[in-house]
């Protein structure tokens, strides 16, 4: 009997345990905005964990497949992602993304916008009913389709989809009053069709591939089912296009610091020199700035403190450490420690923007954290009000303790974005997570350091001790 009552307590804790875990799931999923939700569960389908629809709802199959990437990474499994697991679940996701190219595009033929995976195919080739892209050895065929009701009604192609025949076998067929999805073996190969019904006709994409790919096809398959949108024409700027590029300028682009297309960007002086922001994050004199402000100089001086070089940069996540010759100083940074950014919390942003017109004068300024992701989603970026302008690159954003929280690294081009959306951007400002540089300085051995102190502290306080650290970096060339 004994024994019975402590099983029954057992299972009862077990239920409340995962019933609560589900809860603060959901809680964490809601608490991001619509476009990050939608981006989570793009990711968790490529990695494999989430196998229905892009929605950005949460529900049972979304916290499964929340608590299914933290136990293959062994994660505490409360599908609730801290920091660190989204930037794992970014890193893993966007591996296949990468490597099958997949990246939206608009077909006019079928009125479609859907992704697809450019790298697998060679050129479409136009068929009746839209396009056909094929791999350079056939074993994988996308063929696009828009079918007029005058044609094959909506409900007759599905019946006709997935009537059985020699050779072809149904695994999935659903159908609403929107669209349909058929899916199954067809002569040994995997196939998968998703179809949408408009005001006059029917379209979408069928896709089949042979089983040596099924690993990853089966994940392709589902982002582009999810992707699949009516296209009615117009611009086509991909919103990338929009925020300026993070690579140095050009040693012979003597025009670049007249225009706003550089944003964030180092700023130019005669020769090509350049100059940006930093700041020092060690007593032995390293010094955290952006990949793009120091990665292609000749040498670098540092105003006020004297030659330094390049130790390491990281041009995917634009991440860069360099070292005072010197290597000594007195004044450095310290990280947040474990408390995740929140959207609405005032920051405070420090730098040298346009050096030559301000006479290299140290710039503060403050806003807030506007949203948790930069650009398409972005969760390495985080976005901020507080104004950047060129030469704020590599510049300390600092939360309301004096602890640094991130690191400028661009803002929206403004004549670009009055381009594609017909509105000019105020303060729509990008800065790259902290964590990313504290983990960038851990992989050269670099011991970063962690504020303690949870008192907040004047916006004065706060400018008179970062001054200390902020630097302005001078590329020579």
């Amino acid at each position: 009997m004994r024994s019975i009552v402590f099983v029954f307590l057992f299972l009862l804790f077990s239920v409340n345990s995962v019933l609560a875990d589900y809860n603060q799931s959901k809680e964490w999923f809601y608490s991001r905005d619509w476009q990050d939700r939608i981006r989570i569960q793009f990711l968790l389908v490529f990695t494999g964990d989430y196998d229905t629809v892009v929605d950005g709802a949460f529900g049972p199959r979304t916290y499964a497949a929340l608590t299914s990437f933290q136990k293959k990474n062994k994660f505490s499994q409360d599908g609730a992602l801290e920091e660190n697991e989204l930037l794992v679940l970014q890193n893993h996701g966007l591996d296949l993304v990468r490597r099958v190219g997949f990246e939206t595009r608009h077909e006019a033929e079928t009125g479609l916008t859907l992704g697809l995976p450019a790298k697998l195919f060679e050129q479409p080739k136009p068929t009746r009913l839209g396009n056909r892209w094929q791999a350079y050895d056939g074993s994988i065929e996308l063929e696009t389709l828009r079918l007029q009701d005058n044609e094959t009604s909506y409900r007759d192609l599905f019946n006709r989809l997935t009537k059985p025949n020699q050779g072809r076998s149904i695994d999935t067929k659903l159908i609403r009053n929107d669209f349909f999805v058929v899916s199954g073996l067809q002569d040994g190969r995997d196939f998968f069709m998703r179809v949408m019904r408009t005001e006059n006709d029917s379209r979408g994409f069928s896709l089949t591939w042979d089983s040596k790919h099924s690993v990853f096809m089966d994940r392709v398959a589902l982002a582009m089912s999810s992707s699949l949108a009516v296209y009615k024409g117009g611009e086509d700027d991909e919103l990338g296009a929009m925020t300026s590029a993070p690579e140095h300028p050009s040693v012979d682009d003597q025009t670049a610091a007249t225009g706003d297309q550089t944003a964030s960007a180092p700023v130019l002086g005669p020769k090509g020199n350049s100059s940006g922001s930093g700041f020092i994050v060690t007593d032995e004199g390293h010094i955290a700035t952006n990949a793009h402000v120091v990665g292609h100089c000749k040498s670098l001086e540092i105003a006020n403190h004297g030659e330094a070089a390049l130790v390491a940069a990281d041009e995917e996540n634009d991440l860069a450490i360099i070292q005072l010759k010197s290597g000594t100083a007195e004044h450095f940074a310290q990280f947040r420690a474990n408390q995740p950014i929140v959207r609405g919390e005032e920051v405070f942003v420090l730098g040298y923007p346009f050096a030559q017109i301000l006479d290299n004068n140290l710039n503060f300024t403050h806003g807030v954290v506007s949203s948790l992701a930069g650009i398409k989603g972005d969760i390495r970026h985080f976005m901020v009000s507080a104004p950047v302008q060129p030469g704020n690159s590599g510049g300390p954003v600092l939360d309301r303790t004096g602890a640094l929280i991130g690191t400028v690294v661009s803002r929206l081009d403004k004549f670009k974005t009055l381009k594609v959306a017909g509105d000019l951007p105020e303060n729509i400002n990008f800065a790259i997570r902290g964590r990313l540089m504290s983990t960038f300085m851990e992989s050269l051995g670099l011991a970063p350091s962690y504020n303690t102190i949870t008192s907040i502290k004047t916006p004065t306080r706060i400018d008179e001790e970062a001054a200390r650290y902020t630097v302005q970096i001078l590329c020579r060339n």
